[in-house]
């Protein structure tokens, strides 16, 4: 059966406003990878000892009191000696604070039949460098016994050091009272809960809407009613209808979920039962029957599109209609460049029946109408906003308009423009929004001070003649270069285009006269270009202060055996195929330099240079790199890059995918697509998805397949124009 474009696969479109896997308060609830858990950290000294592989706890999967699996803590306390156990907080996305009204709760089973209720460690909250007072365990147990899951419930007033006005970064376990014997325990469901819960009876039978197989994954989807007593979704799997095992746990505000599955033309039966804050349950779910079969090339390219889909329209803000980058409780945090992403990743769900288009719509105008009132300088908006009172935000205290930001989400908009063609009064007024926002930008206002033919990335709120990097090199700056030029109002000529690819900017040594944009997704190529000492330098003046060079940016550089002409980089290849998310690399002719050609080049030399590092796998196919930092360091695949090359080398990029599905598909890659990145030397996944990644590879593989976003783009009347006059026949 053809994977289609199902809309049952999306009853989260009721606007659900959903978060990530788990609850931001959880520190703990299961490993996503076997055998160790890499978010934590052990210590021991003199005759004490902690049970570990590369200083990380064991994980159990036998025995745990949520599914999955649990921590496994087995110790030694002698008085000759210490311990103690970081488990870190480590979810990048969310910023969690907690309460005096909150309570520490956690899950422990005590595995070894010498350990008393003294022997059990104390437990201190960290914030950064700094650490709560530590408590006893045994002091929180009401029932200690050897033969059960205890719950262990601390106050937070009883951290004596603990201040909520900072984020928490882990929960430490350490060495109590010795004793003579090795003591065992098993931790789960490590959480900060409010000291009063909603505890109505879950009476109820819970409701599995549908179960559909699409090759090793199951798409399991339910309905939530509103009972705030319901904490989570309990999912139980088996083989003969009888035996049923639970295999996962997912939180109410996710109504679908993938669950992995190891053998193919087997039948499988799913039920769920929701679950309370006390981790009772309700009545069983009907029982849906699946059965699994191999996917086909088409097949698996649209389940990865439409998991990349949905992470775009679950995670957003309900005011705004934007993206949600992070998560915190006292304000909605939404950017302004990954909305753009998230738009054309939609649209691209629209065209293959992912999404419906009244949804899309909604969303569309929600975030026009929220821009349309937003503060701007020149037209251009600040990168994050607090989506709830519409106020600008500035995560590294900077305040600054962003033109890149802005330029990201603009050509979204214009591509969104000129998709929808209907004479609908709806439509023709969303048409007009959007060419009311795109002709009041200002872009010969925001080009460096000193020449007009190169673009800031950024314009400060107070001194808008204060000097941000310069936007060159191939990157995301290539679509302000091109939307400047495109303008009808404030345009720039079209040499601007193939200026911000020939020249690069540096600061005098010694010297920091630019202010850097701070962006922990995009880094412009040139910041990393290996230029020689001769290369030749244009002393670039700024009023007022400090002055900048002027440099070439060419630099034929042997590696591997390809002739990179931009020299070596460090950045991922994400940034430079950023561009052509909207361009045709096809079409991309500047100068010299065939664009499509440059990047399969650097494309070619980051496989050859993955490969060789090979740090974790003998698979050539499995590439994508990034975050390696030396012998020793950490070695992170993001599945993103090679996937999202498919518009340069389909059979490579094709190889792949197989490659990343099959081998590391049940812990990858998820209803959200895959994850941000696996560690395959640690064997340590990502518990988050970046935004980047996932519009990535929503577009570029439609853009491989069909070319819909690159069609669209190039149909807009000023860029169209624009075109012309950049590239060469």
């Amino acid at each position: 059966m053809q994977l289609r474009l199902f809309t049952i696969l999306f009853l989260c479109f009721l606007g659900v406003n959903s978060k990530a896997e788990s609850y931001p308060e959880v520190v703990f609830d299961n490993s996503l990878v076997k055998g160790t858990y890499a978010r934590s950290i052990v210590n021991y000294s003199g005759d004490s000892w902690v049970e570990n592989v590369q200083k990380n706890l064991l994980v159990s999967d036998s025995l745990f009191f949520t599914p999955g699996n649990a921590l496994s803590l087995k110790y030694i306390s002698s008085e000759m000696g210490d311990w103690d156990v970081l488990i870190k907080y480590s979810r990048q996305k969310f910023h969690y604070r907690v309460s005096f009204d909150d309570i520490l709760s956690l899950k422990i089973f005590v595995g070894s039949a010498g350990t008393k209720a003294e022997n059990l460690p104390s437990i201190s909250i960290q914030q950064g460098m700094n650490q709560s007072v530590s408590i006893p365990l045994g002091d929180y147990i009401e029932d200690y016994n050897h033969s059960s899951w205890m719950s262990v419930k601390i106050p937070l007033k009883e951290f004596a050091g603990l201040n909520t006005d900072h984020n928490i970064s882990g929960v430490i376990l350490r060495q109590h009272h010795s004793s003579e014997v090795t003591n065992q325990l098993f931790l789960d469901q490590i959480e900060f809960l409010p000291t009063k819960y909603s505890e109505a009876p879950l009476t109820s039978n819970a409701v599995l809407s549908k179960a559909t197989a699409y090759g090793k994954h199951v798409d399991l989807q339910w309905q939530v009613p509103l009972t705030p007593s319901i904490r989570y979704v309990k999912i139980y799997r088996s083989l003969d209808n009888k035996e049923f095992k639970a295999v996962a746990i997912r939180p109410t505000y996710m109504l679908r979920s993938l669950d992995y599955v190891p053998v193919l033309d087997k039948k499988y039966y799913y039920k769920i039962a929701w679950v309370d804050y006390n981790y009772r349950e309700s009545p069983f779910s009907d029982v849906l029957e699946v059965e699994p079969k191999q996917l086909n090339e088409d097949q698996l390219l649209d389940l990865i599109q439409l998991a990349n889909v949905n992470y775009f329209v679950e995670n957003y803000d309900i005011n705004s209609g934007m993206y949600m980058p992070y998560r915190m409780k006292d304000k909605a945090v939404v950017s302004v460049r990954e909305t753009g992403g998230a738009m054309l990743s939609m649209l691209v769900g629209v065209e293959k029946g992912f999404v419906s288009k009244a949804l899309f719509l909604s969303r569309v105008k929600r975030i026009v109408g929220f821009l349309g009132k937003a503060q701007n300088n020149k037209g251009f908006f600040p990168a994050y906003f607090d989506g709830r009172k519409g106020l600008p935000l500035y995560l590294d205290d900077i305040p600054r308009y962003d033109v890149q930001a802005t330029s990201s989400l603009m050509e979204a908009l214009l591509v969104i423009r000129q998709y929808l063609t209907t004479d609908a009064a709806d439509e023709n007024k969303l048409r007009a929004d959007i060419t009311q926002l795109w002709e009041r930008l200002d872009w010969r206002g925001v080009t460096l001070p000193s020449d007009p033919l190169v673009l800031r990335s950024a314009i400060d709120m107070v001194d808008e003649y204060f000097t941000f990097d310069p936007l060159v090199g191939i990157n995301g700056g290539l679509n302000a270069y091109m939307l400047a030029i495109a303008s009808t109002k404030s345009s720039l000529p079209p040499e601007a285009f193939a200026n911000a690819l020939k020249y690069r900017f540096e600061k005098p040594r010694g010297r920091n006269s630019i202010r850097r944009m701070g962006n922990d997704h995009e880094t412009n190529l040139g910041d990393s270009l290996n230029l020689g000492m001769d290369s030749e330098k244009v002393l670039v003046s700024v009023p007022g202060q400090d002055s900048i060079f002027k440099v070439a940016s060419a630099h034929d550089t042997l590696m591997y055996g390809i002739k990179l002409p931009f020299g070596n980089y460090t950045t991922s290849l994400l940034d430079m195929y950023r561009p052509f998310n909207t361009i045709n690399p096809n079409l991309s002719k500047v100068g010299e330099y065939d664009l499509k050609s440059v990047l399969q080049k650097y494309t070619q030399v980051a496989k050859r240079r993955d490969n060789e590092i090979g740090v974790g796998t003998s698979n050539s196919d499995i590439w994508g790199f990034y975050q390696y930092r030396d012998s020793i360091g950490t070695f992170r695949i993001n599945p993103a890059i090679a996937i999202s090359s498919m518009f340069l080398d389909e059979s490579r990029s094709k190889r792949s995918m197989y490659a990343m599905y099959n081998q590391f598909g049940e812990y990858l890659f998820t209803e959200y697509g895959f994850r941000a990145w696996m560690d395959l030397r640690t064997d340590d996944v990502s518990d988050e998805y970046i935004a980047n990644n996932q519009s990535n590879l929503a577009i570029l593989l439609e853009n491989a397949r069909t070319g819909l976003i690159w069609n669209l783009y190039q149909a807009i009347p000023e860029i169209r124009s624009a075109e012309q006059r950049i590239f060469k026949k």
